[in-house]
């Protein structure tokens, strides 16, 4: 047998080409007595597994204000996410997106965790713009709203232990403080430490005094805070949040390691 001596996988004696990786065989230096097959092939099984899991990889949880006033960004999602998955594929990082709705608690509705084919994560872009695209923005009541509690649920879920942890916040309100479960905003602080947060990204009114409270959580996880758009045309909205998303990717792919 001849073993690649690029990626260590056996091939055939009469191969001139590694069948794995493409790389030229020569007799001299990869052809190894029988004996030695099982031992070898269990190395380059190690091998495979190990690169496996150095490859880059993020878990990506949307949380996403779903009120009254937000439906140009639901619809930026919905129509952006498969360009937003394919830029951050074609950097050479593997994505998984997941999605939480939220509202106000405090008037009785509660958030909700998008499932995809029963699960949390899915690296199948146009199944998680299907199930976006059954969003729609409505209730809310007056500002604040529970997005607190909501980033509080999204710590909870099952994100990979080899993939980097990223959670994007979408709003344009204000948070309560207290809420059902928040107390404090430092509270949410040092909870996304604990779970380890890697990436950490807020899409708000960066302008409104009220909503820069969200910007002490970025002390907790390495981050960014990006303009929303504002108006009340949902359109205009929807296509300044697409371009948003596209900047959004190109800073996760550049951050994940």
């Amino acid at each position: 047998m001849k073993i690649c001596t690029r990626c260590g996988i056996h091939n055939p004696d009469s191969g001139r080409f590694c069948t794995n990786c493409g790389a030229a065989l020569t007799v001299a230096s990869t052809s190894i007595p029988a004996t030695q097959q099982l031992s070898t092939n269990a190395e380059a099984y190690r091998l495979a597994i190990f690169n496996k899991l150095q490859q880059r990889s993020a878990d990506i949880m949307f949380v996403l204000d779903c009120t009254g006033s937000m439906q140009g960004e639901i619809d930026g999602i919905k129509d952006a996410i498969i360009s937003f998955a394919d830029s951050i594929k074609s950097d050479g990082v593997r994505a998984r997106v997941g999605l939480i709705e939220f509202r106000d608690r405090l008037i009785n509705e509660e958030h909700q965790v998008l499932k995809f084919n029963g699960e949390i994560f899915t690296s199948d872009p146009a199944i998680f713009r299907n199930e976006v695209g059954k969003l729609r923005a409505s209730g809310g009541g007056d500002e604040p709203e529970s997005s607190l509690d909501a980033i509080l649920l999204a710590l909870r879920q099952p994100f990979s232990n080899i993939a980097n942890k990223v959670i994007v916040l979408v709003t344009d309100a204000s948070p309560h403080i207290p809420d059902l479960e928040t107390k404090s905003i430092d509270q949410v602080v040092q909870a996304i430490r604990t779970v380890n947060i890697q990436q950490l990204y807020l899409v708000i009114p960066t302008q409104d005094p009220k909503c820069q409270i969200y910007l002490k959580l970025l002390e907790a996880a390495r981050g960014l805070a990006f303009e929303l758009g504002q108006g009340d045309d949902f359109r205009k909205r929807a296509e300044d949040f697409k371009r948003t998303l596209m900047s959004l990717g190109k800073t996760i792919s550049q951050a994940t390691r």
